[in-house]
This record gives C-alpha cells, sequence and structure tokens, in this order.
C-alpha cells in the first residue's frame, strides 16, 4: 500500500511539475503533520491541496483542500493566511472534516516557499467532533 501511495505521489508530482503555467504561484512539495503524516503538497494560488498518509494500526490516507481567504504581509517574503477547507479521512472509518487552516508563508529564495500552519475543525462524517490539525513542509513554485 505504501509502495502505490509513493507511485501515485511520484505520478502527480511529475504531472504537476511538467505542466506549462504562466502563474508562479503554482507549488509542489512535501508536508508533515496531523492528518496524516508524510505527503505531497500541492498549491495553486490560494488553493492548498495535501495528500498524507498516516502510519498506524491500520493506515490512513488524508486528502485536504483548502481556500485561502485571506493572505496578508507580515514581513518581507513573510504572508500569514487564513482559509477554509475540507479533511476526507481515506480508510477505515471514512470521514469528512470541516478545517479552518491558519498558518504562515515564508519565501526565503526564489522559487521556495516554506510553510506552517494549524488546522482546527469538526468532524462531521463518521462521529461529529471536533479535531486539530496541523502541517509543516516545504514547496517548489514555478
Amino acid at each position: 500500500m505504501i509502495k502505490r501511495l509513493l507511485m501515485i505521489t511520484a505520478v502527480v508530482a511529475a504531472c504537476v511539475a511538467s505542466a506549462p503555467t504562466a502563474n508562479a504561484e503554482t507549488g509542489v512539495g512535501i508536508q508533515f503533520g496531523e492528518p496524516g503524516n508524510v505527503g505531497l503538497s500541492l498549491r495553486f494560488d490560494n488553493i492548498a491541496i495535501g495528500a498524507a498518509w498516516g502510519f498506524g494500526d491500520n493506515g490512513y490516507l488524508h486528502v485536504t483542500a483548502d481556500y485561502w481567504l485571506m493572505k496578508n504581509d507580515l514581513a518581507k517574503n513573510l504572508d500569514w493566511f487564513l482559509g477554509l477547507g475540507a479533511d476526507l479521512g481515506i480508510g477505515d472509518p471514512f470521514t469528512v472534516a470541516a478545517r479552518v487552516p491558519i498558518g504562515l508563508q515564508w519565501m526565503p529564495a526564489k522559487d521556495w516557499e516554506i510553510f506552517g500552519q494549524v488546522a482546527p475543525g469538526l468532524k462531521v462524517i463518521d462521529e461529529v467532533d471536533f479535531y486539530f490539525g496541523g502541517a509543516i513542509g516545504v514547496r517548489y513554485c514555478f
């Protein structure tokens, strides 16, 4: 299962990296955090998508999609963002959650982005419960 996830991640990353784009706000990279432990991170302007594999008893794939409602400067090359999003937990049980990511985006060098976020949310499928997610990662932007 892990080999299959790594293969899918590599294919998606290759497709995104080879696609022509006129928008320098497109990025592809890796993220670590919760939900999931390690995975792929994509950003298309103000839409961030993550797919992370959780290493637990059965393993779990989490796919998150966030829309950044606000993004403002804090300092040179440092922004903060606030968004709304969803988290799909693909496993047993299947879960769906609404989330509110808030985080920092730092551009330390041309074409490189380092980010960190916390994302409190509310599970609405399998059970109704609050949850707290977060991630750190790096993306190459083109």
